[in-house]
């Protein structure tokens, strides 16, 4: 079987390459500037943009399944490149899909698509959409899932899996998450903030797509999550393995919030990413509990590794390739 990936030398992407190579499938990769972490493999560069459909046909062109992984990740609440990217790509995508024949896209949307609250109750694939959402990549994958699931059909099955907060090796960039965790490290974070996120191995989630050509059932979506851990606890666990002791300070997050209005201005006239924003404190205060990945481990087999293997493996990584 012949697979083509969009955003393939992203954090997912390097590693769902692999997988899929490992497996002995064939892979196309559609590759818009950067092929870094995709050097050396056995697969096939295709040149493009996601925004083109005579690029995207190009990549779809003799393959049966699509795995779409191109997104634009913000942590700004206002971010047009966000709709583009995560909804109007989607339309492109099926279109594009729809004139070569393509039989399944598995599409890789993010928790952020649903709607969080009620916070006290158990968060699955039966929650609503964040279509009216305020932050810009919440609405944009919520819409792009939309998008994706509507377009399902007899001939062109349609699979939506939904991680949580992605980390793990073959970072090659590195991901936001990625550099968060290069800068604790290096102890280049002074002081925590409160709240946390659910972690999820990036391998483990790439696991689950591949299950997914044969297990996944089209129209549906997957929820694909690890453990929620604390901020202090991922400093913490980033300290024993070596890197700089963790900060003894923990901000209030009115606090943060002034620091955050700052770093966005300097980050505004640096061209720059702050190191976080009110969305991003926003996601760490409210970051769900109680998130459920019950279908997809009935359905896709989908196991989450411990997150202290995921995150001494990725340490690990990012020493060997001199990142820390």
């Amino acid at each position: 079987m012949k697979i083509a990936v969009t955003g393939a030398s992203g954090h997912v992407g390097a590693n769902l390459c692999r997988m899929l190579i490992d497996d002995g499938f064939n892979v196309k990769a559609l590759i818009h500037s950067s092929t870094l972490g995709l050097e050396n493999l056995n697969l096939e560069l295709v040149r493009g943009d996601i925004y083109s459909e005579s690029d995207l046909r190009n990549l779809c062109r003799g393959c049966e399944t699509v795995f779409h992984l191109a997104a634009c990740i913000s942590i700004r609440r206002k971010d047009d490149t966000c709709i583009r990217t995560n909804a109007e790509s989607c339309t492109t995508l099926v279109n594009a899909a729809k004139a070569e024949g393509v039989k399944r896209i598995i599409h890789f949307s993010s928790i952020h698509a649903f709607k969080h609250e009620p916070m006290e109750q158990m968060l699955d694939e039966t929650r609503d959409l964040a279509l009216d959402s305020t932050a810009s990549y919440d609405r944009s994958k919520a819409l792009g899932q939309k998008i994706m699931l509507e377009a399902c059909c007899p001939e062109l099955e349609v699979i939506v899996l939904n991680p949580t907060a992605i980390v793990g090796p073959c970072d090659y960039r590195p991901s936001l998450i990625g550099n968060a965790v290069i800068r604790f490290y290096k102890g280049q974070n002074p002081t925590l903030i409160p709240g946390g996120y659910n972690w999820v191995d990036v391998r483990d989630i790439c696991r689950a797509a591949i299950n997914a050509l044969d297990q996944g059932r089209p129209g549906q979506c997957y929820l694909l999550g690890g453990s929620w851990q604390s901020l202090e606890t991922l400093a913490d666990i980033i300290s024993q393995l070596g890197g700089h002791k963790a900060p003894s300070v923990t901000l209030p997050m009115w606090l943060a919030g002034v620091g955050a209005l700052f770093l966005n201005l300097h980050a505004t006239l640096t061209g720059s990413t702050p190191l976080y924003t009110s969305m991003s404190l926003e996601a760490l205060k409210f970051g769900h509990k109680n998130i459920s990945s019950q279908k997809a481990a009935e359905e896709l087999d989908f196991v989450s590794r411990p997150f202290q293997e995921t995150m001494t493996d990725t340490i690990s990584w990012f020493r060997q390739k001199k990142y820390i």
